[in-house]
């Protein structure tokens, strides 16, 4: 206090005063120095943040995009990955909305309604969809969609869309289904022929034995009947195997000829009444129907009809099988009805499939009829059944009176082309050969709204359509007749290099498909073919050739 002793009373208080306000100065200084640290540490967080953000969503490999709803659908954020999947830059992108971006504005429109409809649901999401982008090119992509909400009041909420592409996994999807497919019927195949052929084997093989070891006379004619008629089963097991797989090779042999069908009904009838028992009545009223002539493969015929006989009969306990056949235009329809165990309804769809047995315990290859559905539909006909459980059925097939086998004639060639619509201006020609009138009902019902269709019922009419309307792309069935479509496609590539040129075929043999890159194929598709990727196709190859 010594040194203050001189100083007055209110000098004192002053320098109080004085000493406290340069404390409370000092706190000041220290506070907000700290503060500044504390901010100065935060920011760097923060962009540490949004560098290691904006790496990630640069190298995502999912497409990422963000439109500003409030100003009108713009996109503020475009990463990497949306750029490599749509071919566009950012800076192309940023404050444009799709109807700047997209040509076709009926894209632009779809892509809004999904906006609107994320807009509503908060989220939506779509697994295994087809995708159009800019440029035209379609992918399979999976696709999340999401609506973002600002706390901010009055601020924009926003809208985030997720791709990412999955053609190349659902081409390998399709494949590996295909070939566990393959590999289950050939499984199914082997253990079931394994089956049928040693049945009848053993009995030939073990009532042979027997024969040498009796004297009695009617055992030994007995044996020989049980020999005899194993036989002929191991002998039809053994033709339907083959006829099967010449077939699907496209090597069975038609030999057409103008026939009465009235005759070949009524050798086969006569060749099967010797099988009836006398429970079971076997009619054909020859001398009630026409004679009806028409151009068709008479061994063909023959089998078919034969099959069908042979079924009945084995179905049929008591009552009758019949034979019958009707003119209905151009066509004649044949029928074999029968009062045997008669097919359940939901059975019915599958009789005509490879390797199917309604009765297990019936011998057979479960080839027969889907046989006869080939033959009688390359014959230019259809096959079918009517049927009700425990009350028989009625097998039925239809012949036209001229078969196209015969007459590729110049006059089917002008009808088709009558049918054919001009082109639209900007629209795409597509040549589909297909010589199954059903196969090109489907893929005229899936492109007719986009395209213009050319239709070709062989391969030599492809080649001489493809010359007089110069088609985009040519839709290219392997099996065909009077040339099949190897032979059609290396005529076409004599004509074009660059047309696009997409088998179709039921065939997924490797020889075929190192075939069909021999002729110069673009893809080779198996039937029955994936309808999304059979359209990804298409666009993917009109679009590559666009940019030539």
């Amino acid at each position: 206090m010594d040194a203050y002793e001189n100083y007055s009373k209110e000098d004192l208080i002053r320098r109080i005063n004085e000493l406290e306000t340069n404390l409370a100065h000092c706190l000041e200084n220290n506070l907000q120095a700290e503060s500044v640290d504390n901010y100065l540490a935060d920011q760097r967080k923060i962009n540490f943040l949004n560098i290691l953000m904006d790496t990630i969503l640069s190298n995502v490999f999912v497409a990422i995009c963000v439109k500003d709803i409030f100003d009108g659908f713009k996109y503020i954020y475009f990463n990497q990955a949306a750029e490599n999947f749509t071919g566009i830059e950012a800076s192309e992108v940023i404050g444009k909305t799709d109807f700047e971006l997209f040509a076709d504005p009926r894209r632009a429109h779809e892509i809004r309604t999904e906006d609107y409809s994320t807009i509503k649901n908060g989220r939506t999401k779509k697994s295994m969809i087809e995708y159009e982008k800019p440029n035209g090119d379609i992918r399979i992509v999976n696709c999340v969609r999401l609506l973002i909400t600002n706390p901010d009041p009055g601020a924009s909420p926003l809208l985030l869309v997720m791709l990412w592409d999955v053609t190349e996994q659902r081409q390998n999807e399709l494949d590996l289904m295909k070939a566990q497919e393959t590999d289950k019927m050939k499984n199914a195949f082997i253990a079931n022929m394994s089956h049928e052929i040693r049945t009848p084997l053993n009995a030939i093989v073990g009532f042979s034995r027997l024969i040498t070891e009796t004297d009695n006379d009617s055992e030994q004619q007995e044996y020989l009947t049980i020999i005899e008629n194993n036989s002929d089963l191991l002998l039809q097991l053994i033709n339907d195997i083959l006829d099967f797989a010449k077939i699907e090779s496209g090597t069975l042999n038609y030999s057409v000829s103008w026939i009465d069908l009235k005759d070949i009904c009524h050798e086969v009838y006569v060749s099967q009444s010797l099988r009836m028992t006398s429970d079971i009545a076997l009619l054909f009223n020859g001398d009630m129907l026409p004679s009806i002539r028409l151009q068709t493969d008479v061994q063909r015929i023959e089998q078919v009809l034969l099959n069908l006989l042979s079924n009945a009969i084995k179905c049929t306990n008591q009552g009758f099988v019949s034979l019958s056949y009707e003119l209905e235009g151009d066509f004649v329809k044949v029928s074999v009805t029968d009062t045997g165990i008669g097919i359940a309804k939901d059975k019915q769809e599958a009789v005509f499939e490879r390797f199917v047995k309604l009765d297990e315990f019936r011998q057979g290859t479960g080839l027969g009829l889907s046989i006869c559905k080939m033959i009688i539909e390359k014959l230019g006909g259809q096959i079918g059944v009517i049927s009700e459980l425990g009350k028989g059925s009625t097998f039925w097939f239809t012949l036209p009176l001229s078969c196209p086998l015969a007459f590729p004639s110049e006059k089917r060639d002008d009808i088709l082309s009558d049918n054919i619509p001009d082109v639209l201006p900007g629209q795409y020609t597509i040549l589909i050969a297909e010589d199954v009138l059903e196969n090109y009902l489907l893929l005229q019902a899936v492109l007719k709204q986009q395209y213009r269709l050319v239709y070709a019922e062989n391969g030599r009419q492809a080649v001489q359509m493809f010359k007089d309307y110069k088609p985009d792309l040519v839709l290219m069935d392997i099996k065909m007749p009077i040339m099949d479509g190897f032979a059609a496609t290396c005529e076409i590539r004599k004509l074009s290099s660059e047309i696009p040129v997409l088998a179709l075929s039921a065939f997924t043999f490797d020889e075929e498909k190192e075939k069909a890159r021999c002729c110069k194929f673009n893809e080779y598709l198996v039937k029955p073919v994936d309808i999304p990727l059979l359209k990804y196709k298409i666009k993917y190859y009109l679009n590559k050739n666009k940019k030539k």
